[in-house]
């Protein structure tokens, strides 16, 4: 009997990702007018708690000897802000637009890497961050738009993400993708209940369905991704991601009357191709390892 690749499971953990976050997305654009982002925040993490709570008595946490609690700490810092960060773009621009901008985190992740990990960059990185500037242009326009707060905070998400992604790169290669999801939910809790209370508000009526759901995909999101990224490196599932901004233009135009921009699909499709890229380069140049997916 054939044995399937590693790399045909990765892609369908990604698919399932990428429907999942569009999902969540048009639940916090829905919710977003009548409850604050950051209460939005607190509801989406403790319900994704909730969905993965059985999880705890079934997995081994690590040794508080293996000195990984503080990166866990710091990931999952990195984690709620960028999750708030991009709640509150969600909630003032498109949403296919919130996506385009997301995809800066990879290419962030590698210059991040270059003064964080100490790591090299040589031309096709050089050429991939060039790619990738030119992407975010397009999507900023400057002097055709204006800089708006939905804008900042779907860069600042992107980076915080940046952040993410390191973090997850090493701690995936000492921990199960399993793990690395709930430590990031039991982490982020606390820190966005504090945030939450300044504004708080009970949901009411349906907006208990949504508020679950949210939770729901916000938890399959995460294991997906940890999954597909501890399966295979970026090259092989990057370009998968692209579908993120076409379901999500598909609920923002039909649920939300979103218009569709063609700028947004311009500079998320380079920006994706950028990292594409440099994922690529690198495989060619290393030797791939799980969990092995910015360089």
């Amino acid at each position: 009997m054939t044995q399937r690749s590693p790399y045909f499971s990765a892609a369908l953990y990604m698919l399932a990702y990428s429907i999942s976050y569009a999902a969540l997305w048009a639940c916090i654009r829905h919710l977003s007018s009548d409850i604050h982002p950051l209460v939005l925040v607190f509801f989406r993490t403790f319900f994704g708690m909730v969905v993965i709570l059985p999880i705890l008595f079934k997995v081994k946490f690590p040794a508080f000897s293996s000195g990984l609690y503080p990166l866990y700490i710091l990931r999952g810092i990195f984690n709620i802000t960028s999750v708030i960060g991009a709640f509150f773009a969600v909630s003032l621009i498109p949403l296919a637009d919130a996506v385009a901008f997301s995809y800066a985190a990879p290419i962030f992740a590698a210059v991040l890497a270059v003064f964080i990990l100490k790591e090299k960059i040589g031309k096709h990185r050089i050429l991939a961050i060039s790619l990738a500037f030119i992407g975010v242009m397009i999507l900023v326009r400057p002097g055709f738009q204006d800089l708006n707060a939905g804008i900042l905070a779907a860069l600042g998400a992107a980076l915080c993400f940046a952040a993410t992604l390191i973090c997850v790169k090493i701690l995936t290669r000492h921990d199960s993708a399993t793990i690395v999801s709930l430590m990031a939910f039991i982490v982020g809790m606390p820190i966005s209940f504090i945030a939450a209370l300044f504004y708080w508000q009970w949901p009411s009526g349906d907006q208990w369905f949504y508020i679950i759901l949210m939770g729901i995909l916000a938890a399959t999101a995460h294991i997906c991704l940890a999954k597909a990224l501890s399966k295979a490196d970026l090259s092989a599932i990057m370009p998968i991601d692209f579908s993120r901004i076409i379901f999500a233009a598909i609920l923002g135009i039909t649920l939300f009357g979103d218009l569709l921009n063609i700028w947004t699909f311009l500079g998320g499709g380079i920006i994706l191709a950028s990292a594409a890229y440099t994922a690529h380069r690198e495989r060619k140049t290393t030797i791939p390892l799980k969990g092995d997916f910015i360089k």
